[in-house]
């Protein structure tokens, strides 16, 4: 687990542990994930790295049941949205983050197939 993986873990359960809304988690997924893209020098691998640790974050959760199976859909979401809004060279690494996603849930899909909620997720991925 990198380090900035084990602040969103932390971040995330604080905010799920506190009651904070969909939009409070959202927003700062956002946040971490756009100061994450930021820090040193900007690639395609920074972006995908951002990307695959929000969601690996959150998925550790919510297998854990620390947290409710809707807040990886929540950090998805978010962690795409921060990938398109922060625009420039960022954009264009759109549908390769998207893909890291998709592969992230993929994985713990099939190492929790006993959770229909993984299965859920991976068909609603697309629409996002």
């Amino acid at each position: 687990m990198t380090a900035f993986e084990q602040v969103v873990e932390a971040e995330l359960a604080r905010l799920v542990r506190t009651g904070v809304p969909v939009r409070g988690i959202r927003i700062t997924v956002r946040e971490l994930v756009v100061t994450r893209i930021e820090r040193g020098p900007l690639g395609a691998w920074e972006v995908n790295d951002a990307v695959a640790a929000a969601v690996r974050a959150a998925s550790r959760l919510a297998r854990a049941r620390s947290a409710p199976l809707d807040l990886v859909e929540v950090v998805c979401i978010a962690a795409l949205e921060a990938v398109r809004g922060h625009g420039g060279d960022t954009a264009q690494w759109l549908e390769a983050a998207t893909r890291t996603m998709a592969a992230e849930l993929e994985r713990f899909a099939q190492e929790d197939a006993d959770e229909p909620g993984w299965r859920w997720l991976m068909r609603r991925a697309p629409s996002w």
